[in-house]
């Protein structure tokens, strides 16, 4: 896209951004809240590890009075506690990381500002995750007890770890849809850490420069093989997920090893807490952990003998992720069955159809080569480190090996097992779920980046890349705004001010059917969200429905529709914006419009 276009549409964002600092300093407050608690923890971890493990442990603890039916106030409450004693504890580890934690703040800054107001706009926002995170804001426990409200959610037995760090800045705010995109970069900002302390590591740097950490941060960020956008300033889980699986990479191979001189024993109990954690967010995270679970026992075999693993550091590493698991199975079991996913009966496993799946995977691939071709050249030379195992960049090397290639091979398993034909043939969302393991297997390349680099260091040019670095990350995101408040879209706007609208203009008892004659379904779910009943919705019409509007809309249980489109086809007035309509006999008349912006007719719809 050229710059005549860009600024335009850069100016243009920026004209519908209002920087809100309140999500910002909530969110920064939690994300500090759980290094503090990960560090009562660990000794020597790092922000990234230790937020991980406090994570961890904060997510355990309201897993278990949740499903106790207490409220997950208390367990708020006593996170705070213990976080505000491991920081009198552990005030003098704290200053080690204070440097390195405020320059990253500062270059992280604009983005936060950027972010402080975002708003949902993408699918699963609306099908699932703002349901979650409202709910949690809301009625301070889980859905599903005796006594619970109904959640809307497409998905109510999810797990809900990743709502419930959301609720803790909540408990300070309120409901902020800004929140969890915030909370993402956030975690971005602290892997970005690990990545420069790698680095450095590598190099023999002992107190890298504002030039590193804003490369580490770009490479966190915008510069990583697996980033989007979408998953990263959403409230999607996929980045929280990916940056538990690269801890807990770290964990496994600090488990293997004692070069450190941190105990087994704690590594062991870091180990089980990410891992808690990354069973508590989402269900098919079991399989991560199940690959990075087997590759640090595989790891520990390889470098210190069978015998290691008697150690009782491998007691908290299975059974805390176990007991995380296992208490939301139980409570799954009694009050949310039948709202997920299973595995297929064997004579519907599409066994017959492997060679396309393959290739299939193959083609997505070829297409993501910057992540796949990464992976497996990080695969290559961790299957050399475990036979070499020499050092710290043999280790994480194998490790991130093993992970990326056992995770690609259970997703082939899925594929055959419990996607239908259709789905598994065109290997849905292969892609975004190898962004599970993106932030990973980046891990090992920052170590060889910085042993390579670290020669150069104190260069000319070394400079001149560092000051370019902090530039675009200070910058960049007020340049690229329109790529990154992708939610600004005025059509979503439009569709979300409009469906708001609706439960006012009609009888209580009604129901109102949503027709999208051009859309891709999305106003379905923004209906139910907007709604937050599902008993409000009645049926969905949308470019994807194969029978004729018009008939379908005279063939609606209900007297109340919302036309968001493809009035046209609806012999209904010819009009620039959306329509509500009631029925009057046989024939359908407008109750109210709703123009859309600009009162133009948009060329494309959500």
């Amino acid at each position: 896209m050229s710059i005549a276009k860009i600024a335009p549409l850069t100016l243009d964002t920026l004209s519908g951004v209002v920087v809100s600092p309140l999500p910002v300093i909530t969110g920064l407050v939690v994300i500090t809240g759980g290094v503090l608690l990960g560090l009562g923890l660990l000794r020597r971890g790092d922000p990234a590890t230790a937020f991980a493990a406090g994570m961890g442990a904060y997510v355990l603890l309201l897993t278990a009075l949740g499903v106790a039916g207490i409220s997950l106030r208390i367990g708020i409450a006593a996170a705070t506690i213990l976080a505000a004693g491991a920081a009198w504890v552990r005030r003098g580890e704290l200053a080690h990381w204070a440097r390195p934690a405020g320059i990253g703040l500062a270059l992280l800054l604009p983005l936060l500002l950027l972010l402080s107001d975002r708003h949902g706009s993408e699918w699963d926002e609306f099908s699932h995750w703002l349901h979650a995170f409202r709910y949690l804001a809301s009625y301070h426990q889980l859905p599903g007890g005796p006594d619970a409200p109904t959640i809307a959610s497409c998905c109510a037995a999810y797990p809900y770890a990743w709502p419930m760090v959301g609720e803790a800045a909540m408990a300070l705010i309120g409901f902020s849809e800004a929140i969890p995109a915030l909370l993402n970069t956030m975690v971005l900002g602290l892997f970005a850490i690990l990545l420069g302390k790698l680095a450095a590591e590598a190099a023999g740097i002992n107190r890298p420069g504002p030039g590193l950490w804003a490369t580490a941060l770009l490479f966190a960020t915008l510069l990583s093989p697996s980033f989007v956008p979408k998953l990263a300033f959403s409230a999607y889980a996929d980045v929280i997920t990916a940056f538990l699986v690269a801890t807990l990479v770290v964990a496994a191979e600090r488990l293997s090893t004692k070069e450190d001189g941190e105990s087994n024993w704690r590594w062991g109990l870091a180990f089980g807490l990410i891992g808690g954690a990354l069973l508590a967010v989402k269900p098919g995270n079991a399989a991560l952990f199940g690959c990075a679970f087997g590759a640090a026992v595989l790891m520990t075999v390889r470098n210190r003998g069978p015998r290691a693993l008697l150690g009782r550091e491998w007691l908290p590493a299975l059974i805390l992720p176990l007991l995380c698991a296992g208490l939301w199975r139980w409570h799954v079991s009694q009050y949310l069955s039948g709202q997920e996913m299973g595995v297929r009966p064997f004579a519907d496993w599409n066994i017959h159809l492997i060679p396309a799946i393959i290739q299939a995977m193959g083609s997505v691939a070829s297409q993501k080569g910057g992540h796949f071709g990464l992976g497996l050249a990080v695969s290559a030379f961790g299957l050399m480190g475990l036979i070499r195992c020499r050092d710290r960049l043999d280790r994480l090397s194998a490790v991130v090996g093993m992970l990326f290639v056992g995770y690609n091979l259970f997703l082939l398993t899925t594929y055959v097992a419990v996607f239908g034909a259709q789905d598994g043939l065109n290997v849905m969302s292969f892609w975004r779920y190898n962004t599970h393991v993106g932030l990973a297997v980046t891990l090992p390349a920052a170590m060889l980046a910085g042993r390579y680099l670290g020669r150069f260091a104190g260069r000319t040019w070394m400079r001149g890349l560092g000051i370019a670095a902090v530039f675009l990350t200070l910058a960049g995101p007020l340049a690229t705004a329109w790529y990154i408040r992708f939610d600004l879209d005025p059509m979503k706007i439009h569709y979300r001010q409009t469906l708001r609208q609706l439960p006012a203009m009609v009888p209580p008892t009604a129901t109102i059917e949503v027709m999208d004659p051009h859309g891709s379904g999305l106003s379905q779910v923004m209906a139910i969200y907007e709604w937050n009943d599902r008993k409000r919705f009645s049926r969905g019409f949308s470019a994807f429905s194969v029978a004729d509007p018009l008939v379908w809309l005279n063939g609606a249980p209900t007297d109340w529709a919302i036309v968001l489109s493809g009035q046209e086809r609806l012999n209904l007035p010819a009009t620039e914006g959306a329509l509500l309509v009631h029925r009057e006999g046989n024939s359908w008349h407008v109750a109210e419009a709703f123009p859309y912006p600009g009162r133009v007719i948009p060329k494309q719809w959500p």
